[in-house]
């Protein structure tokens, strides 16, 4: 068959069964004179009867609700709707159908996922089979009618994974992740065998985002790993760094070829035990990539990820293209992207990133959170309820900045933290700015009785003023959402130099606060970054906008509450995605790695390699 010859070789590895397709395309005249059908007396009746018995009769491999027919009471609903003709294997002669799936089964690993979930070996086996010289009739129509049935549930099972994903993520993530996905009942599982070509169509569904195709030749480039030496890079006694000795680096040196740090076609190593100055920026570009701070000192951190073994790029990677597939947003014309294991906020408008600030985002769960909420859900006392500020998934619409805002705190923080610190220094309210009410009354500090922070119910409302010492520093970007979650400035600098900044109670600080100010005010009819800059105090280098924005203030600050804090409502709703990559592609086309801070790739690695 001409279809067969014209694809092009070396595309991939078929199974050995596969040859049988080959063998056809090359038969001798007998074989071009008589049809597959004609030879084998191909009779439509009883492939029909063949495939409706596979539904009522007890075969093991059909009937059984746990076999590898994922689809199978659907399947059994659809073919009885049509009387068990069959839809995609008509007769012995579905030779280049039958090649093109498998085809496109097998490229199931340039996304990760495993070609036997789409029952790649069996199909060819089965059709094998059926048109085996020495198979009885009745077994020749049944294994066709299997290899029609294992087709629809591959096609089935395969448009599902490419549209929506392997896995659900509200169901293994519940509490965590609330990401818009398409709805269950909006999912018509029957698209695909209504299409009049299946394989277009399966071609077609593919995810096709930059971002996903670029994380697929990362798979492919790492894959290459797997047939290299991998030798573990002992740990080492005392950080090294530019003009230390140490007979790891040679292991060191090494690692950073292979990863492709380092070229040694360009750069030449006169003494691989010696840390010079031809690594130290090598070490620094491995750093940044994997979220270290690239400061070039090699310590425990530096040797752990240069310790990841090929099968772990490989399981991250595949994760990461799982999360592809759950959503996509890259093509949103202006957007703002919170990646939490990056600790990094993105101003992205037309597939450009714009702008990028470091963040800080929720602590990390305790390690024993689960048996502790299981407790407290007995108990419903609040001491036992363990601590819980990991930021979620989620969407929302910034509509409105608060500039010069209030905080008030939370009941946990009073009995967490302000009890504590109030403890430890009497004076923390007042020297901080923090009222304290009882309903709408504000009492006098020496009124306040710290006994009560641990009581059930907290009589006081403590609320903290505008001000250089605000916990929310100067502005707050505000999206509705049902945690209470914003994104804020913060007085507190130092968590911005930590790797891991895993260091708040769920909201998102902003590093760079006015640059992200600064892009949801493009195109403000009153409002812009100068006078938002007066606004909250900082200085403006154009005297003529302080006039400007004097002249204007009363209008400015018509959603003002009290004598500083001010509602700015944006012109327009600015999309924000929080989500969760521990792999991707940057723009200079470099695979950065990040550690799973919040142990959800844990979770997906669990499900999605045992659906394998």
């Amino acid at each position: 068959m001409r279809a067969c010859l014209n694809l092009q070789t070396g595309v991939l590895k078929i199974c050995v069964s596969l040859l049988i397709f080959l063998f056809a395309c090359n038969q001798k005249n007998e074989w071009i004179e008589q049809t597959l059908n004609e030879k084998l007396s191909f009779n439509s009746i009883q492939y029909q009867n063949a495939i409706k018995d596979l539904f009522r009769k007890n075969d093991p491999l059909f009937a059984d609700k746990d076999s590898s027919i994922q689809y199978f009471d659907t399947l059994s609903y659809y073919y009885s709707n049509r009387n068990f003709k069959p839809r995609f294997i008509n007769s012995y002669e579905e030779k280049d159908l039958l090649y093109l799936l498998l085809i496109t089964f097998k490229k199931s690993e340039n996304h990760g996922l495993n070609p036997e979930s789409y029952h790649y070996n069996r199909i060819s086996e089965e059709y094998l089979k059926s048109i085996r010289d020495s198979t009885v009739i009745n077994e020749r129509y049944s294994s066709l009618a299997k290899v029609e049935i294992l087709v629809s549930d591959a096609i089935l099972k395969y448009s599902y994974h490419m549209r929506y994903g392997v896995l659900n993520p509200k169901e293994i993530f519940p509490d965590s992740y609330f990401l818009p996905i398409v709805s269950l009942p909006k999912r018509d599982l029957f698209e695909p065998l209504k299409q009049d070509s299946v394989a277009q169509y399966m071609q077609n569904i593919q995810p096709g985002s930059v971002r996903y195709k670029q994380l697929q030749l990362s798979l492919d480039r790492y894959k290459r790993f797997l047939n290299y030496e991998w030798k573990q890079i002992p740990e080492i006694e005392k950080k090294l760094e530019m003009g230390d000795k140490d007979s790891s680096l040679i292991l060191i040196y090494d690692r950073m070829v292979t990863l492709g740090f380092l070229d040694t076609a360009v750069i030449k190593i006169s003494n691989f035990t010696l840390y010079d100055s031809l690594l130290v920026n090598p070490i620094k570009n491995f750093q940044r990539i994997y979220g270290l701070n690239d400061d070039g000192i090699i310590g425990k951190n530096t040797i752990e990820r240069l310790n990841t073994t090929p099968q772990e790029y490989l399981e991250k990677i595949k994760m990461n293209l799982e999360r592809f597939r759950w959503i996509d947003y890259s093509d949103t014309s202006e957007y703002i992207l919170v990646n939490i294991p990056d600790f990094r906020l993105y101003a992205n408008l037309k597939g450009k990133t714009v702008f990028d600030s470091k963040v800080c985002t929720g602590r990390r769960r305790p390690a024993n959170y689960e048996k502790r909420f299981e407790y407290y859900k007995k108990t419903r006392n609040w001491r036992d309820k363990p601590d819980d500020w990991q930021t979620p998934n989620m969407y929302g619409e910034i509509s409105y900045l608060v500039l010069n805002p209030t905080w008030n705190v939370p009941t946990s923080i009073m009995r967490e933290e302000i009890a504590t610190k109030v403890k430890n220094d009497s004076s923390y309210l007042e020297s901080k700015n923090f009222k304290i009410y009882i309903d709408t009354v504000e009492i006098r500090f020496d009124e306040f009785d710290i006994n009560e922070l641990y009581s059930d119910t907290i009589p006081y409302k403590i609320v903290q003023d505008p001000g250089a010492w605000n916990a929310l520093g100067k502005i707050k970007f505000m999206f509705y959402n049902p945690f209470g979650i914003y994104l804020h400035d913060t007085p507190s600098r130092i968590p911005f130099t930590y790797s891991n900044r895993a260091v708040s109670h769920g909201c998102v600080r902003v590093e760079k606060p006015l640059l992200l100010a600064d892009f949801l005010l493009k195109g403000h009819p009153t409002w812009n970054i100068d006078y938002l800059k007066i606004e909250i105090g900082k200085k403006v280098e154009d005297k003529s906008k302080v006039t400007e924005y004097n002249r204007k203030r009363s209008s400015l600050r018509r959603n003002s509450r009290g004598k500083k804090t001010t509602e700015l409502i944006l012109s327009r709703k600015m999309p924000l995605f929080i989500d969760y990559y521990t792999a991707w592609v940057d723009a200079d086309g470099v695979t950065n790695f990040r550690d799973d801070v919040y142990a959800r790739d844990e979770i997906i690695k669990e499900y999605l390699f045992a659906a394998d």
